[in-house]
């Protein structure tokens, strides 16, 4: 006869390997879902572009329509939704800034529709230096989409280039 201790080691241990099992099953009916989310991003232009105390700020206008509906799928927790401007410049080659971010935690809030969107603080378009007049820059969205059970994937889409203008601007503030 087995004791107590033993049967519940023997019990747990296969309901452990169950849910294991359960889980790599989830995970795997993940690579088989196919999403085609609908992203566009158009550059309207820029509220300002400014001088600041060893740098250069721009502040970029930008419209944004997404439809991140068919990413979600019963294992879909939620997805995290952001804009990158990216540039280059003479003195660093790579600069990300992060412009705008959302969190979807459902299908009823799949859908992004920002006609105008600007940024906003904290976030901002800065260069170490006096060098953002005139250069060229791209948007890129990126979505990571994080499950329930199973590995956390991400997707980028990228729009442009733009040019940002050679003269600097007053910052437009909209009334």
């Amino acid at each position: 006869m087995h004791t107590a201790l033993y049967r519940a080691n023997a019990l747990l241990t296969y309901a452990g390997s169950v849910l294991a099992v359960l889980c790599v099953l989830a995970t795997i009916t993940d690579v088989f879902h196919t999403a085609h989310p609908s992203v566009t991003c158009e550059f309207k232009g820029i509220d300002g572009l400014q001088r600041e105390y060893g740098h250069d700020r721009a502040y970029p206008v930008l419209s944004l329509r997404g439809d991140w509906t068919s990413e979600f799928t019963w294992n879909t927790k939620q997805i995290f939704v952001y804009a990158n401007v990216e540039f280059e410049t003479r003195q660093n080659k790579r600069n990300e800034m992060l412009m705008w971010s959302k969190l979807l935690t459902s299908k009823d809030e799949a859908t992004v529709d920002l006609p105008r969107l600007a940024q906003e603080f904290p976030y901002a378009v800065t260069d170490q230096g006096y060098t953002l007049r005139g250069t060229l820059f791209n948007i890129s969205i990126t979505w990571n989409v994080m499950p329930r059970v199973g590995r956390l994937y991400t997707r980028t889409q990228a729009f442009g280039p733009w040019e940002l203008p050679q003269d600097y601007q007053t910052l437009q503030k909209e009334g």
